[in-house]
C-alpha cells in the first residue's frame, strides 16, 4: 500500500469514527490528545527495558535462560572431558584384562588338549594291554571311549586333534574287527553257518553256541564307526554307490557266502556263464530263503537292545546280498550288450529276480536293488532299443500271415467282445513291455518306455491301415470287419489302463516335466453316429487320448466304409422299387392280404443278407453302431428319391404303408425293439398318404390357412402330432400331402 492509499484509508477511518467532530477544532485537539496518550501507552508495553510489561518480562527471562545454559553447556564440557579421561583408563584396564583372559584361555584350552591326548593315550595303552590278555569286554569298552570322545569333539574345530583320533579311531577297529571277526568267525562254524545244502540240519543249534553268537555281535556292534567318521572308498563304487554297507555283524555273517559267490560265479568255474545269470540270482534269492529268519530271532534282539531300531537286520542281510548280484551283473553287462540273446536274457531275469524278491520277501522299495544296474544310461539305450526290435519282430509275426489267422477270434471270448487274435497278442506284448518298466523307481525312466508303447501302438494302427488299403473284393469277406473288432478292443483297453494307477502317475510326471501340459491332446470334439451308443468313456487327462482319437477315427472311417458299402448295394437293388408306379396301384385287396412289392424283394434281400453278415462278423456294440447308421441313411434314401419322386394314390400309399410297416421295420426288429424309431421319415410319410380323402384336404387347407398368420394361436404342430406326425415341419407336412394324386387342386409350391 503506497503511502497516499495510506492516508486516504486513515481519513476514511477517521471520518467513520469521528465524523462531524473533525470540523471543531477544539475536538481535533482532544482528538489528538488522547492518539498521543494512546501511543505513548503502546510505546511503553512495546519498550524491551520495562520489566514490568510482557514482552520486557520475556526478554529478561529469555536473558537469564540463556545465561544458565552457557555456564550448563560448560560445566557439560568439562564433564565429557573427564569422562573421556575415565574411559581411556577403563580402555586400557580391559586391554590388560583380556590379553591375561585370553592367556589364561589358552593354557586352559592347552590344558584340555593335552588331557584329550593323554586320555586317548591312556585308552590305546590300555586296549594294547587288553587285547594282549584276550578281554573282548574290556576291549570294547575302552574302543567305545575313543569313539564318545570323537563324538563329542565331532564339531570342534581342533582339525588336527580330530584327525589323529580319527586315525587312532579306525586303527583300533581293524585291530579289534580282525580280532572279533575270528572268533565271531569260529562261532558261526559252531552253529554251521552258512546253512548250506551240505550241512542243512533241522536240529537247532546248541543255544550255548548261539548265546556266544550273539555275544559276538553286540561286541562289533559296539566298535562300529561312528557316520562322521566313515571313510569313503578308495575305489569310487558308481552305481554300486546307494548300497550301503550293513552294520558290522551281518557284514561278517555275508562274508562266507560272498566267499562262496565269487568261488562259484567268477573265474574259470563252469558256473559262471554269462548266457546263465539265473544261476547266481537263484543263489542269492535261496541263501535269502535259507538264512533270513535266523537274522530275525538271532540278531535283532541284540540290535534292538542297544536301541538302533532303524536297523533292520533281515533287510540289511538281503541288501549284503542282493550286492554280490548287483556287482556281478555290473561286472558283466558292458560285454553282453553285443550279445542281443545275452543281453535281454538278463535283462529278463534281472527283473525277475527283483520282483520275487520283493514279492515274497518284502525287500523294500527304498532300498537300494539291481535296478539300478540296468538303468544307467548306457544300459537304459540299449534295452529300449531291444524292446523296440523284439516288439516289431512279434507285429511282423503277428500280421505278417496273409490269412485270416491274424485275425481268427479267441475261443476263450467268453464275453462274445469278438477278441482277434492279433489284438489279443498285441496287447499282451504291451502288457508284457509293461510289466518290465512298472519296476522302475525314476519316473524319467519309465516315460521312455511309455513312449515307446504309444510308438508301437500308433506303428500297430498303420500297419492295420495298411492291410485295409490292401483289402479288395467283397467287404464283408474282407478283413476290415475283423480290423474294426481289433480297434475297438485295444480301444477298450487303453481306456482301462488310462484309469490305472501306474498310468497316471505316468501322466503327473509328464506333466510335470513344463510347466503346462505336455500335449495337446486330442480329443473328438463331435461324436459321430457310430460313438453314440458306444461305452467309451473318454478324458482328455489320460496318457493315451491322443492315441485313442486317432484309433476312433480310424474304427469310425471302417464303420462307415461298411455302412456305405451296404447302402450302395441297397441303392442299386432299390432302383425298380423307387420307379414303381405309385400313382396308378389298384386298390382291390384289405391290408392285411397283400404281399410286400415284387421289386422291393432284391433290396429287401440284400439288406437282410448284409444286416445278418455284419451282426455275425462285429462285435455287438459296433454292429449297433452300424445298422442304426445304415437305417437312418436308409430312411432318408427312401424318403427323398422315393416319397418326394412319387405321386400316391390310395393303393400306392397303402402298398407304401404295408412295405415300410410288414417287412421293412420288421427287418430291424431283428436288431432292435424299435425300429420305428430309426425310419420317422418313412413312417410320418404312409401315414400323411394313408389319411382319408376329407381329412387329408381339411389338414392341408388348415396348414395353408395358418402359414404366414399372425396375431392367431400357431396350433399346426398340434395337428400334426394328433394324427402321429411329430418330426415333420408343417411346411414338410403339405408338400407330403401334395404327392397324392387324389389333391389336385390349389397346390402351391412349399418349398
Amino acid at each position: 500500500m503506497t503511502t497516499s492509499d495510506m492516508k486516504q484509508t486513515i481519513l476514511r477511518e477517521l471520518e467513520d469514527k469521528y465524523g462531524d467532530r473533525l470540523l471543531d477544532l477544539g475536538q481535533c485537539t482532544d482528538i489528538y490528545n488522547s492518539l498521543l496518550e494512546h501511543k505513548a501507552l503502546i510505546e511503553a508495553r512495546l519498550n524491551p527495558s520495562n520489566c514490568e510489561n510482557l514482552i520486557g518480562a520475556a526478554l529478561q527471562e529469555a536473558k537469564q535462560i540463556v545465561g544458565e545454559s552457557v555456564e550448563i553447556t560448560s560445566q557439560s564440557k568439562k564433564s565429557i572431558e573427564v569422562i573421556e579421561k575415565e574411559l581411556r583408563e577403563i580402555d586400557q584396564v580391559n586391554s590388560d584384562l583380556k590379553a591375561r583372559v585370553d592367556k589364561l584361555n589358552t593354557y586352559q584350552t592347552t590344558l584340555q588338549y593335552l588331557k584329550v591326548v593323554q586320555q586317548i593315550e591312556y585308552l590305546c595303552s590300555e586296549l594294547q594291554h587288553e587285547v594282549s590278555k584276550k578281554d573282548d569286554e574290556k576291549c570294547v569298552t575302552l574302543f567305545a571311549n575313543i569313539t564318545e570322545i570323537y563324538r563329542i569333539l565331532s564339531d570342534c574345530p581342533l582339525l588336527h586333534l580330530k584327525d589323529f583320533l580319527k586315525e587312532t579311531m579306525l586303527y583300533w577297529h581293524n585291530i579289534l574287527r580282525d580280532k572279533l571277526g575270528k572268533v565271531f568267525d569260529e562261532a558261526l562254524k559252531q552253529v554251521k553257518w552258512p546253512f548250506l545244502s551240505a550241512n542243512f540240519s533241522l536240529v537247532s543249534p546248541f543255544e550255548v553256541n548261539v548265546d556266544k553268537l550273539q555275544l559276538l555281535a553286540e561286541y562289533l556292534l559296539q566298535i562300529e564307526i561312528p557316520p562322521e567318521a566313515n571313510v569313503p572308498p578308495s575305489i569310487p563304487l558308481g552305481v554300486l554307490s546307494d548300497f550301503i554297507p550293513p552294520c558290522l555283524p551281518i557284514q561278517l555273517l555275508i562274508l562266507p557266502l560272498r566267499k562262496r559267490f565269487i568261488y562259484h560265479f567268477y573265474g574259470n568255474r563252469k558256473t559262471n556263464r554269462v548266457d546263465r545269470p539265473e544261476w547266481y540270482f537263484t543263489q542269492i534269492l535261496t541263501w535269502i530263503k535259507d538264512h533270513q529268519d535266523y537274522m530275525g530271532t538271532w540278531i535283532q534282539p541284540v540290535i534292538d537292545k542297544f536301541g538302533l531300531h532303524h536297523i533292520d537286520a533281515k533287510n540289511e542281510f538281503m541288501r549284503g546280498l542282493v550286492q554280490l548280484a548287483a556287482e556281478k551283473l555290473n561286472s558283466e553287462i558292458s560285454s553282453i550288450q553285443f550279445d542281443d540273446f545275452a543281453f535281454s536274457h538278463s535283462i529278463d531275469e534281472a527283473l525277475g529276480f527283483d520282483k520275487e524278491l520283493r514279492e515274497l520277501y518284502n525287500y523294500p522299495a527304498s532300498e537300494p536293488s539291481i535296478i539300478g544296474i540296468l538303468t544307467q544310461a548306457q544300459v537304459l539305450v540299449k534295452w529300449l532299443s531291444m524292446e523296440k526290435k523284439y516288439a516289431t519282430e512279434k507285429m511282423d509275426a503277428i500280421l505278417s500271415s496273409s490269412s485270416m489267422d491274424a485275425f481268427d477270434l479267441l475261443t476263450s471270448d467268453v464275453e462274445d467282445l469278438k477278441i482277434t487274435t492279433c489284438a489279443d497278442a498285441f496287447i499282451t506284448l504291451l502288457q508284457t513291455i509293461a510289466e518290465r518298466y512298472e519296476c522302475l523307481p525314476q519316473p524319467g525312466h519309465r516315460l521312455q518306455f511309455l513312449e515307446l508303447q504309444l510308438e508301437l501302438l500308433d506303428d500297430f494302427r498303420v500297419r492295420l491301415l495298411q492291410i485295409v488299403n490292401a483289402e479288395e473284393g467283397d467287404y464283408m469277406e474282407s478283413k476290415i470287419p475283423s480290423v474294426a473288432n481289433t480297434l475297438y478292443y485295444v480301444e477298450n483297453v487303453l481306456v482301462d489302463w488310462g484309469t490305472m494307477l501306474h498310468y497316471l502317475n505316468l501322466y503327473y510326471y509328464k506333466n510335470q516335466i513344463n510347466d503346462a501340459e505336455y500335449d495337446a491332446i486330442l480329443v473328438s470334439p463331435n461324436l459321430s453316429d457310430f460313438d453314440d451308443h458306444i461305452n467309451m468313456d473318454l478324458e482328455s487327462d489320460t496318457l493315451f487320448a491322443e492315441t485313442l482319437s486317432l484309433y476312433r477315427h480310424f474304427r469310425r472311417d471302417l464303420l462307415a466304409g461298411l455302412a456305405e458299402a451296404v447302402l450302395m448295394e441297397v441303392r442299386k437293388r432299390s432302383w425298380n422299387y423307387r420307379r414303381e408306379r405309385w400313382a396308378f396301384m389298384k386298390v382291390g385287396k384289405e391290408f392285411r392280404s397283400l404281399s410286400l412289392t415284387p421289386s422291393a424283394c432284391p433290396m429287401f434281400e440284400v439288406l437282410s443278407k448284409r444286416l445278418h453278415q455284419l451282426q455275425k462278423k462285429l462285435q455287438s456294440k459296433l454292429f449297433i453302431a452300424v445298422f442304426r447308421n445304415i437305417a437312418t441313411q436308409l430312411d432318408t434314401h427312401l424318403f427323398e428319391d422315393l416319397v418326394l419322386d412319387n405321386r400316391f394314390n390310395d393303393g400306392g400309399a397303402l402298398q407304401f404303408k404295408f412295405d415300410i410297416t410288414r417287412n421293412l421295420l420288421p427287418l430291424f426288429a431283428h436288431y432292435t425293439d424299435m425300429p420305428a424309431t430309426y425310419f420317422p421319415q418313412l413312417s410320418e410319410s404312409y401315414v400323411l398318404l394313408n389319411l382319408a380323402k376329407g381329412s387329408a384336404l381339411l389338414l392341408r387347407e388348415t396348414l395353408l390357412a395358418l402359414d404366414g398368420t399372425t396375431g392367431v394361436e400357431d396350433t399346426r404342430g398340434k395337428m400334426l402330432k394328433e394324427i402321429g406326425v411329430n418330426n415333420f415341419s408343417p411346411k414338410m407336412a403339405i408338400k407330403i400331402l401334395n404327392q397324392r394324386v387324389d389333391i389336385t387342386i390349389n397346390r402351391v409350391n412349399v418349398d
